[in-house]
């Protein structure tokens, strides 16, 4: 039995792809997903499995939503011991960057074709390293008006993206070591 954490993109934002935790707890036991916990609102889920191949349980997680709730909406699943991993692999430790410290999660190692084009758009005060499975983003002009976003990392690197804070990450870790 294996501990995973998903984290489903773009749900329960601005009105948009709302799901509400009590349904997507449901249909995480429909999938014989156990020990199964939410965190927050936007998406975070961790649950034990059988499943040893985490890119199986996204796929049944996103068809799930999708047949239930006419919804699509990219799911990455990590076995624990790699999200703890990529978290504790930030490269950033001060106190006041990580205060303001953002991780995108890909949902497959990036053979960082493009990064000088994500680069790029960082502003001057932002503290960015991009690795093959995440990318760091302090942002010290804040989230809302960085230009380091989802949609640009997806593009640049061709792969599915969802950010998380370092705060939300820990708990997670928190949440999933019981």
């Amino acid at each position: 039995m294996k501990t995973y954490i998903a984290l489903l993109r773009g749900i329960n934002v601005s009105g948009k792809n709302t799901i509400k935790m009590e349904v997507l707890n449901q249909l995480c036991s429909d999938l014989n997903l156990l020990n199964v916990q939410t965190y927050i609102q936007s998406g975070n889920i961790i649950f034990q499995s059988e499943e040893l191949n985490a890119a199986v349980i996204s796929h049944q997680l996103k068809q799930a939503i999708l047949d239930s709730l006419e919804l699509n909406i990219p799911v990455l699943t990590l076995d624990l011991d790699t999200f703890k991993s990529i978290v504790l692999s930030n490269p950033f430790t001060q106190e006041e960057e990580l205060k303001q410290l953002y991780i995108t999660f890909y949902n497959h190692s990036s053979l960082l074709v493009d990064v000088t084009a994500i680069t790029a758009k960082k502003a001057p005060e932002e503290l960015l390293h991009i690795s093959n499975t995440a990318c760091y983003l302090v942002a010290n002009i804040g989230y809302g008006k960085t230009k380091i976003t989802n949609t640009l990392i997806e593009n640049k690197l061709k792969v599915t993206a969802t950010t998380r804070n370092y705060r939300t990450c820990l708990k997670l870790i928190e949440l999933a070591q019981g």
